[in-house]
């Protein structure tokens, strides 16, 4: 499995089969998310940063709320969640936490996750191996969701995401003070992600991308 950031809360995973895409988002706060082509887009909420479908192409096949999906080898599940912080304008009043299992492994995007987790959910989305999270300020509250998730879940990477390094939205986090908060983190960014089952590190590690 391949996986790549390619910015705010959008990330690639492509298998063998079919390559996925999650939360393509527009570019009305100056950054633009480079053409891609997906057989799969799944979307965590009603927001422009989070679910502008149309600039995939490819005739993706669109997931959009929970539910459980299977797309030839990608077995998706969709856990709904309370969204108690969303963007003006969007519609829907729900947070959709992505499961995408594919190759024997299985990762996990919480999307705009603004509330805990509860034991309930938590047995729900059982054992994971990838956790996409997005940077917080340490002050903030999200951050204090953001790290109790990390420790419900123990994943076996934690790939933080939905940041700027400086040149981009002022809206976004930078994230260095977050990497400084969540434990071992590799801090020399990787162009891309290529794990299997047999090669994951064997205590949670976060791994920091580049946009592409």
């Amino acid at each position: 499995m391949e996986i790549n950031w390619l910015g705010h809360s959008s990330v690639s995973i492509n298998s063998r089969d079919l390559i996925l895409i999650t939360d393509p988002y527009d570019s009305s706060d100056g950054t633009f998310m480079n053409p891609q082509k997906a057989d799969i887009v799944t979307v965590s909420h009603d927001s422009p940063k989070h679910s502008n479908v149309d600039s995939v192409s490819g005739d993706p096949h669109l997931i959009n709320g929970p539910g459980e999906y299977e797309i030839n080898n990608f077995y998706i599940t969709g856990h709904g969640t309370t969204l108690t912080t969303i963007d003006q304008g969007s519609a829907r009043k729900i947070n959709t936490l992505y499961t995408i299992r594919a190759e024997g492994l299985t990762v996990c995007h919480i999307g705009a996750l603004s509330q805990k987790l509860t034991p309930s959910q938590i047995d729900q989305i059982g054992r994971i191996e990838v956790l996409f999270v997005p940077v917080t300020p340490p002050e903030d509250e999200d951050n204090t969701i953001i790290q109790e998730t990390i420790a419900a879940l123990q994943p076996r990477i934690v790939v933080p995401i939905q940041y700027t390094m400086g040149n981009a939205s002022d809206d976004l986090p930078n994230p260095m003070k977050f990497f400084d908060t969540i434990g071992a983190v590799d801090k020399a960014p990787q162009n891309r992600l290529n794990i299997t089952e047999t090669n994951l590190p064997a205590e949670t590690t976060s791994i920091v991308l580049t946009r592409q």
